[in-house]
């Protein structure tokens, strides 16, 4: 991803600055995959066809809510890219490294979501054939979409390695590495229970780096936020994107106090703008999203097993995609460090806790 500046004069009119983000296709093996994948034909769709009706539909009921960056260009011809607007033009920011939001982040990004997830809602009502793309989930039977799965039990096993050594966790570290053997069956038969009731698009990769925040000059709080990255984006539960959300980027102090408070908004606020966008089919209760919550609880494991570690680690990232989905020596060295940092340690005490006792562990 590349961020493009141009200095503009007109005439003799005072010079202006502009400038764009410019995503390209990765290269090498990371690029193969995405494109067996379909990572960036899905983006660029996410982009170009879905994300456009939805600000038409807000527009429509005079909500001026943005929410992802507009799309200047896209292309999948010679190589697949997109020009994006560059949303630090206009004042956002990434949140900070290292740290999971608080309550003021977290409540105008479900509030975001849920007005994204209403608009599809109606789109696939009216517009089926848009988002007809979009309903393969992430972890699927695809052969073309199997290269990163392994990613998801490497990463599990690697934190039930790390449970193993902690006394009185004895009976969730067996639960875990069951988890780490089979996660994927779970992913799948889950994904096809998600593909029944209400449906809606999702980001499915909803995290804090696909974020980034306004700031208040004012109150110094934050006051909007745009969505990035629609790579993973599919259609079912609104509970993929929340659990995925809520238990891997969420201050796991805030989420244990706040949670249903956090569910309540985003239906309040999802009712809300179906009613407006005058949706013809079944609205789902409150009590309807809360059993979603519990039927995609696997989301939420893997968030906070396999994505939160990634918010602490400090320093650079992971570039070796093999290394990273496999258990080669760097691979599981990188892993290691995640869940050997403090700050995570502290947070998979309280949060794998609260998986036991929730059944979110059990087959």
């Amino acid at each position: 991803m590349h961020r493009a500046t141009f200095n503009l004069q007109r005439g003799e009119a005072a010079k202006s600055k502009f400038s764009v983000i410019i995503k390209d296709h990765p290269k090498g093996q990371t690029g193969a995959v995405a494109q067996r994948s379909k990572l960036f034909k899905r983006e660029i769709l996410s982009y170009k066809e879905v994300l456009p009706r939805v600000q038409a539909l807000l527009e429509s009921i005079g909500d001026k809510s943005k929410i992802a960056p507009a799309c200047y260009y896209t292309t999948e011809s010679p190589e697949p890219f997109l020009i994006l607007e560059d949303m630090q033009m206009s004042g956002f920011e990434n949140f900070e490294r290292g740290r999971l939001l608080n309550l003021d982040y977290v409540l105008p990004t479900v509030e975001k979501i849920a007005k994204l997830h209403a608009c599809s809602a109606v789109i696939a009502k009216e517009s089926p054939e848009v988002l007809e793309f979009f309903d393969e989930a992430p972890i699927s039977r695809n052969p073309d979409r199997r290269d990163f799965l392994t990613y998801f039990p490497v990463n599990i096993r690697c934190v039930a390695e790390e449970l193993a050594h902690w006394k009185g966790y004895e009976e969730i570290t067996e639960k875990m590495f069951i988890l780490a053997e089979n996660v994927l069956q779970r992913a799948l038969a889950m994904f096809d229970e998600s593909e029944k009731g209400f449906r809606v698009f999702n980001l499915t990769d909803l995290w804090i780096n696909n974020l980034l925040f306004h700031i208040n000059n004012e109150t110094k709080e934050p006051d909007d936020v745009v969505t990035l990255d629609y790579q993973l984006a599919y259609v079912g539960s609104p509970a993929i994107d929340l659990n995925y959300f809520l238990y891997g980027s969420l201050n796991e102090n805030v989420r244990k106090v706040h949670f249903k408070y956090i569910v309540r908004t985003y239906h309040q606020v999802l009712k809300q703008t179906l009613e407006k966008l005058k949706y013809q089919g079944n609205i789902p209760t409150l009590k309807d999203i809360h059993i979603d919550l519990i039927n995609t609880s696997l989301m939420g494991v893997i968030g906070a097993t396999c994505l939160t570690p990634l918010i602490f680690r400090e320093g650079a990232g992971f570039e070796n995609l093999e290394d990273l989905n496999s258990r080669t020596e760097s691979g599981d060295q990188f892993r290691r460090e995640n869940v050997e940092n403090p700050k995570y340690r502290a947070f998979l005490q309280r949060t794998i806790k609260e998986f036991e006792l929730s059944g979110f562990l059990d087959k």
